[in-house]
C-alpha cells in the first residue's frame, strides 16, 4: 500500500490565504498630504494680484501735490483639472469573494478596489503637481512650462515678462553638485523678491541624500513638521531633514536635480466640490489615499474625489472616481527653484 504523502492529497486540501494583501506598488503621495486644500467658489478659479513700484517721497512746506500713484490689480485666472480613474466589477465576483471569507481583504471587492482606484488617482494628482502641463483638464504643475515655479511665460493669464514681480525665483546650478551656498542663494532671492522665507523644502530622494551629505554628522533631523502654525507628526518614529529652520521633505514625484523652496501660505490646491444631493443622493465622496511612505504614514490626502455610479449594462457595475481641483500659487515670488544640479 502506498503511503499517504502530501503530494498525494494536495489537490484536495483548501488553500488558505492570508487576510492582507502584501501591496507591491510604489503610489505613495507627498506634496499632495502638504499642501493645504480650500473650496473653490465658482467655474473657475479667479483672485486679484496687485502689483506695483513705487514709494512715497518727501515734500516741500506747502507745495502743490503733482505726483500720485498707484499700484496695479489684475484678475488671475485658472480652470480646473480634471481627474479620474475608474473599474468594474461583476455581480458574481463581488458574491463570490464574500462567500469564500478568504483573503478577509477580499471579502468586500468593492470596498477592495475602491481604494485601489483611490491609489491611482492619488498618484496621478501628485505627479501632476510637478508636472502637469496645465492644459486642457490638467494641473499646472510646478515645474512645467506654464507652471508657478517659472520665471518666464504666462502664469494664470498673466505675463511674467511685463509683470515681473509674478516671476517666481529660479537659481540655475550650473550641471554642479548641491551645496548650502546654492540653497542659501535661493532662499535669499525668495527674499529680496517678497520679503518671506520658505516654510518647505521638497525633492528628489537623490537631491535629499546630497544634502544629507552635505551635513554630515551636522544634520539635524526632525520628527515633526510645522506649516501654518500646524504640526504635522511624521509616522512611526522616521524623521525629515532641516535646513535652518526649514523642513527638507523627499518625494520621489518631485523631478530630479531640483529642490524646489515652497511657501506655502501662498500655494494650495483648490478643489471643486460637488453637490452630491444634487445630482444623485445614491453618490458620495471618498477621501483620496495613495500607498504608505516611510514619513507619511498611509498617505492620506485632504482632496476628495466623487464615487460616480456609470451606466450598468448586463452583470457588471462600473464606477468612476473623479475629482476637480488645480494647484494654485497666489503669489508666485514667495517660492523657488534650485535647478540643474549635477
Amino acid at each position: 500500500m502506498a503511503d499517504v504523502n502530501l503530494a498525494a492529497i494536495t489537490a484536495a486540501l483548501t488553500k488558505r490565504f492570508a487576510d492582507r494583501i502584501a501591496n507591491q506598488i510604489q503610489r505613495s503621495v507627498v506634496l499632495t498630504q502638504l499642501l493645504p486644500v480650500e473650496a473653490a467658489k465658482g467655474p473657475n478659479i479667479q483672485w486679484v494680484a496687485r502689483f506695483g513700484a513705487a514709494v512715497g517721497s518727501t515734500i516741500a512746506d506747502g507745495a502743490d501735490v503733482s505726483t500720485f500713484n498707484n499700484d496695479d490689480k489684475k484678475p488671475a485666472v485658472l480652470q480646473y483639472g480634471i481627474y479620474n480613474d475608474a473599474f468594474k466589477v461583476t455581480g458574481l465576483a463581488l458574491a463570490s469573494a464574500m462567500a469564500a471569507g478568504e483573503p478577509e481583504e477580499l471579502m468586500d471587492l468593492f470596498a477592495d478596489e475602491l481604494g485601489d482606484c483611490s491609489e491611482r488617482l492619488a498618484k496621478k494628482i501628485n505627479v501632476d503637481m510637478y508636472t502637469g502641463a496645465g492644459g486642457a483638464s490638467q494641473i499646472h504643475g510646478l515645474t512645467a512650462a506654464a507652471g508657478p515655479l517659472l520665471d518666464t511665460g504666462v502664469y494664470a493669464g498673466i505675463d511674467r515678462a511685463v509683470d515681473t514681480q509674478w516671476q517666481s525665483n529660479n537659481v540655475d546650478a550650473g550641471a554642479v553638485a548641491l551645496t548650502l551656498a546654492l540653497m542659501r542663494e535661493t532662499r535669499r532671492e525668495i527674499y529680496l523678491a517678497c520679503s518671506e522665507l520658505p516654510d518647505l523644502i521638497i525633492c528628489h530622494p537623490t537631491v535629499f541624500d546630497q544634502y544629507g551629505a552635505l551635513m554630515d554628522n551636522n544634520r539635524r533631523h526632525v520628527d515633526q513638521i510645522r506649516l501654518r502654525g500646524n504640526v504635522i507628526k511624521l509616522d512611526g518614529g522616521y524623521n525629515v531633514l532641516e535646513f535652518e529652520g526649514t523642513p527638507v521633505v523627499q518625494d520621489v514625484d518631485c523631478p530630479a536635480q531640483e529642490m524646489l523652496f515652497l511657501n506655502t501660505r501662498h500655494l494650495r490646491i483648490t478643489q471643486l466640490r460637488d453637490n452630491i444631493s444634487a445630482v444623485n443622493r445614491a453618490m458620495g465622496m471618498v477621501g483620496l489615499q495613495g500607498t504608505d511612505e516611510a514619513r507619511f504614514g498611509a498617505g492620506v490626502m485632504p482632496v476628495a474625489a466623487r464615487i460616480n455610479p456609470l451606466a450598468v449594462n448586463g452583470d457588471a457595475y462600473p464606477f468612476q472616481l473623479i475629482s476637480y481641483l488645480q494647484l494654485c500659487s497666489k503669489k508666485p515670488n514667495s517660492c523657488g527653484r534650485l535647478f540643474n544640479l549635477a
